[in-house]
């Protein structure tokens, strides 16, 4: 294991020779872009590194132009990392890279196996699965499943190894959006119809996680409320999401035999790159979504957002929640029970099932209004 004292020594040369660091993040999109602080406080600390970020393909395009970001590695654990072949595949390219130093936000084995074996002399992650305490010489003991602080804090809380102290919520989120995929989602909404003279409101209600969502049924009552309040809409969704946009897509059909609507509603897919729906939103005046890959990718826009979030304790907005100092464009809704629940949902078994029911749409109708208001005053 490598000495206090070695590793100290690393430190101070760090801003006088380019020192190669990588940072692991290798899962859903959300979770990605909450590590984003994490790559400008080490540059900020460390102007001189060369830092790599490794994440898995489809959110390259978020953070492959954040400027913090010298390079971005891809992480295929169902491709070509799959497998005893895949893993000596994933060593070959980190051994290729020569890296002095790796942070592993979120620990996955076979990742941490190959900083190991590709001798890479600094592995900071956190101490909290079997193969956290063999593979990195570097770790910092968390229990994220306690939920004492964000995600995003826990993070920070291992750069400590570095030498880094960063003040919660200090740095916001970010994303890279380039010029030229606004543009291609500014031509998609002027050939939906779009009035840049209306305020746009986007409704992302599917998600990919195991949190607890909104029903499909409110989200669709919503929709309704909003078009009877003369609102343009963009409903959008990923490729699982079609059934519930479909639905809603009925619904509003219906609606319109036998009312007026000022606008048809736009509606998005997701057979784009992630990159483009943050084009999407980019033109975006409000974003109501879930707790969700997309919810943040919104926050990190600065796009005012309404959200929903489960009462169980590991799926609560003080781990996940929007990251931010200020937050006056954000309106977290929770159901108002006692779930005493840490880890999943009892079902029928709990007194208050389905308490995500209990968030009315007149009030998620009241929250989306009041953030228009704001958005109009500042």
């Amino acid at each position: 294991m490598m000495s206090i004292f070695r590793f100290k020594n690393r430190l101070s040369q760090m801003n006088t020779k380019r020192f190669r660091i990588l940072v692991v993040r290798a899962d859903r999109i959300g979770d990605v872009i909450l590590s984003t602080p994490i790559f400008n406080a080490i540059k900020k600390n460390y102007s001189k590194a060369h830092l790599t970020v490794l994440v898995q393909e489809m959110v390259v395009p978020l953070v492959n132009g954040l400027l913090p970001v010298d390079r971005c590695m891809v992480f295929d654990p169902n491709g070509r990392h799959a497998g005893i072949r895949g893993f000596f595949k994933l060593l070959k390219e980190i051994q290729k890279e020569q890296f002095h130093i790796a942070v592993v936000l979120q620990s996955h084995w076979k990742i941490a196996a190959a900083l190991f074996f590709a001798r890479v002399p600094s592995r900071i992650g956190p101490w909290s699965k079997l193969h956290s305490f063999l593979f990195y010489n570097l770790g910092v003991r968390q229990r994220r499943d306690h939920v004492e602080m964000h995600e995003t804090d826990y993070n920070l809380q291992l750069l400590r190894r570095l030498q880094i102290r960063v003040g919660s919520r200090s740095i916001s989120t970010q994303v890279s959006i380039s010029r030229a995929v606004r543009q291609k989602a500014r031509i998609w909404l002027q050939k939906k119809g779009w009035s840049p003279e209306k305020k746009l409101i986007v409704i992302h209600p599917g998600m990919q996680s195991e949190a607890l969502n909104w029903p499909d049924s409110h989200y669709e009552d919503l929709v309704i409320e909003l078009l009877r309040d003369q609102r343009q809409l963009l409903l959008s969704g990923g490729p699982r999401d079609a059934l519930i946009l479909d639905k809603i897509k009925s619904r509003i059909e219906a609606f319109k035999k036998e009312n007026t609507v000022s606008t048809d509603p736009m509606f998005y897919y997701g057979d784009n790159p992630i990159d483009f729906l943050g084009g999407l939103f980019s033109f975006s005046d409000l974003v109501v979504a879930p707790s969700s890959g997309p919810l943040h990718l919104a926050v990190a826009l600065g796009r005012p957002v309404v959200t929903f979030y489960s009462p169980i304790r590991i799926q609560s907005a003080i781990r996940w929640g929007p990251y931010l100092d200020d937050e006056k464009n954000v309106s977290i809704l929770v159901p108002e029970v006692y779930c005493g629940q840490d880890f999943r949902c009892l079902g029928s078994f709990c007194h208050y099932y389905p308490c995500m029911k209990g968030l009315t749409v007149n009030q998620t109708f009241a929250e989306v209004r009041q953030q228009l208001y704001e958005s109009e005053r500042f």
